[in-house]
């Protein structure tokens, strides 16, 4: 696996938010995603250029915090956006445009990752997600830097 580097990062010191929010939206966490929110909550990533089916050069601005406390915490974020979403797509980081990746729980309980379009979903929710990776690890392999 390529070596992700996470800086800005806040240990996440309330840990069982992960597992409220999996129970309060009967979802599961990847596992190594987790991991990853445990130690570099809110972390932004290096490298963090993605593509998805549908654009290129994208970038991946820092994961949500669980930390509710935080400005940019999953549990407003998702409460903001869920209604235009599309079933069972949940946002897991932010892009600096207001997009979002997400976990695809849609098909399969081993969500894949795809890009959210913000803009598109006002006209469209289930044109505007672009597809990423199979799963988060396949997500962390793809990252670059320009």
């Amino acid at each position: 696996m390529k070596e992700v580097k996470w800086i800005l990062t806040k240990k996440l010191e309330k840990t069982e938010e992960l597992n409220r929010f999996e129970q309060t939206y009967s979802i599961k966490f990847p596992v190594q995603f987790k991991e990853i929110v445990l130690e570099n909550n809110a972390g932004r990533p290096r490298p963090n250029v993605f593509d998805s089916s549908e654009r290129t050069e994208l970038v991946a601005k820092a994961l949500l915090s669980f930390d509710s406390s935080h400005p940019d915490n999953i549990w407003d974020t998702y409460q903001h956006v869920k209604g235009r979403l599309p079933n069972d797509i949940v946002p897991f980081m932010s892009d600096q445009f207001g997009n979002y990746v997400c976990f695809d729980y849609q098909y399969s309980k081993k969500p894949a990752v795809v890009f959210w379009d913000h803009e598109l979903s006002q006209f469209n929710p289930n044109k505007s997600v672009g597809e990423v990776a199979d799963d988060f690890e396949e997500f962390l392999n793809c990252l670059y830097s320009l």
